[in-house]
């Protein structure tokens, strides 16, 4: 798709290309929106087919946390930074230069971790712009949002948002995923967990004392609430059938592979959690210290809880998928 074309789809307001020879950088800065605030958005790191596909990713991120910031009602719009992983990059030296790229928005951009980057990048960032989260707790205050989203939406199935007794499948166990894991364990939930990783879920599985699934299998487990924590585009219309879950709500970014996937779930009785608003926890944080110039509590992030109830009051009232009155929310409030 032509790259004009891609941004307005998309409706975003600026796409820059970073590049530095001498460390090998070639990044990308997606900024949606600034409607409402700065635009905030994490750098994510990975490896990709083509320049037209890390285009695609960043805009659509982007617009992601436009939509995230607008339905947890920040005063804030949303960004995205794509480095490109590449044979040879000099990976301090590019996070340096990603920095001094970051400064030149002059607040307009505010940026901190995300998948494929390390903290140690972020420091790297940090060197030369004040406009990174370099210390926030990224994992905790998410798996604490996908938490107050998963009670949501338990209070709106059964009037009980009890975690104790209940079965929940954890896919990916990264920052986000072994935190959640260990928050729902700690509350009482039984919990299966899976991960690409298979040293890396054996040694969750151990500590938690919890059942190791394999990737493949964790999507149809027989669950009360199923939790993805990895990757996007993993749910579809043709899968839909093949879920044994009442409820899916989890911090993985665009988790429908299309919008029609969305009008499946709701079809087959399963309840979706918008991934933009359970995962917002660590977004609502960084926000609210840029504010204050300062740290907040991490129960600023509890307020997800009431944002999922009313959001799926509002889709059964209008007999909607979640996603489309989620967007419909975001686009009011960016508007």
């Amino acid at each position: 798709m032509p790259l004009f074309k891609i941004l307005e789809e998309y409706g975003c307001e600026s796409l820059t290309h970073v590049s530095d020879r001498a460390s090998g950088l070639s990044a990308l800065i997606a900024i949606h929106s600034t409607g409402r605030g700065p635009a905030f958005g994490g750098i994510r790191t990975l490896s990709y087919k083509s320049h037209n596909a890390a285009i695609t990713d960043a805009v659509r991120l982007a617009q992601a946390m436009s939509f995230k910031a607008a339905v947890a009602d920040l005063p804030a719009g949303g960004g995205k930074a794509i480095v490109i992983a590449q044979p040879g990059m000099k990976r301090q030296q590019a996070f340096k230069a990603l920095g001094r790229a970051v400064a030149r928005f002059g607040g307009n951009y505010y940026t901190g971790l995300d998948v494929g980057t390390t903290r140690e990048d972020l420091y790297a960032v940090a060197e030369n712009t004040s406009f990174v989260a370099r210390d926030l707790d990224f994992g905790k205050a998410t798996a604490r949002g996908v938490m107050a989203a998963i009670k949501a939406a338990l209070m709106h199935r059964h009037e009980d948002d009890e975690i104790k007794g209940r079965r929940f499948a954890v896919q990916g166990l990264g920052a986000v995923g072994s935190e959640l894991v260990t928050m729902l364990h700690a509350a009482g939930g039984e919990v299966i967990v899976a991960d690409t990783d298979a040293k890396l879920a054996a040694e969750v599985g151990e500590k938690m004392e919890c059942e190791v699934v394999s990737a493949a299998r964790v999507l149809a487990a027989d669950v009360d609430v199923l939790c993805p924590c990895a990757l996007g585009s993993i749910f579809t219309a043709a899968n839909a059938d093949s879920l044994r879950c009442e409820i899916i709500a989890g911090s993985a970014n665009n988790q429908l592979a299309t919008p029609a996937a969305g009008s499946a779930l709701l079809k087959a009785g399963i309840t979706w959690v918008p991934d933009y608003v359970a995962n917002a926890g660590a977004l609502i944080k960084g926000v609210r210290e840029h504010e204050k110039g300062g740290e907040v509590p991490f129960s600023v992030v509890d307020q997800i809880y009431d944002t999922t109830l009313e959001l799926l009051k509002r889709a059964r009232k209008e007999k909607k998928p979640p996603h489309v009155i989620a967007e419909a929310i975001a686009q009011e409030r960016l508007a």
